[in-house]
């Protein structure tokens, strides 16, 4: 969780996710700041983000690096008080530039206080994949799975392409090397498949 939430920061324009009358809405935006195991944003009041924040107070966050690695969070936000504001401003100075002297009286902040996520790495191959949560919030494992009905014929191992399933009598899927794309699920005459479910 920390290496993830350290690469969003680093990172700082990610994309934001909400829900706005039942539809999607997205925008780029900064990952002011990391401290106590929480993700810390601002937003101006008068701006429909903030209004779809405070009408459903759940996020979602993806952000991707030169190296093709992947960070994705969705959880459950608080907006906070008025000191985070100062904090925000002091770890991202530019921010004076955009609000300077009294002006940034019309920030809000808000900070990501449960929730899961995913850091997904294809840099390296086989990929590599990696779940975590936060707060309470319990993560879904990732990646398929092979259940009890395998009859061990070899079809899945080889439909995979990243070769993340191993012989056994029933045969297994290393979830953290799983892309999730489904072709061991296709190909399964048997149903001894199961899909993974969404973070």
């Amino acid at each position: 969780m920390k290496d993830a939430f350290n690469f969003l920061r680093k990172i700082k324009s990610v994309a934001f996710a909400t829900v706005e009358n039942g539809k999607p809405c997205v925008r780029i935006a900064d990952v002011m700041l990391v401290e106590d195991d929480k993700l810390y944003f601002l937003t101006a009041r008068g701006k429909p983000y903030y209004k779809q924040l405070k009408e459903n107070p759940h996020l979602a966050i993806v952000g991707m690096d030169e190296n093709y690695v992947t960070v994705r969070v969705t959880g459950d936000i608080e907006f906070v008080d008025r000191s985070y504001v100062d904090k925000i401003f002091e770890a991202n100075p530019m921010m004076n530039d955009l609000y300077p002297g009294e002006k940034r009286e019309i920030l809000d902040a808000f900070c990501m206080i449960r929730g899961v996520g995913e850091i997904f790495d294809l840099s390296v191959v086989p990929i590599e994949r990696q779940r975590f949560d936060f707060g309470g919030s319990v993560v879904n494992p990732s990646g398929y799975s092979i259940n009890e009905k395998c009859v061990a014929c070899g079809i899945c191992k080889s439909a995979c392409p990243m070769n993340a399933i191993s012989e056994d009598s029933i045969y297994k899927i290393d979830s953290t090397k799983c892309l999730e794309c489904g072709r061991c699920f296709e190909a399964c005459p048997n149903n001894a498949i199961i899909p993974p479910l969404g973070l």
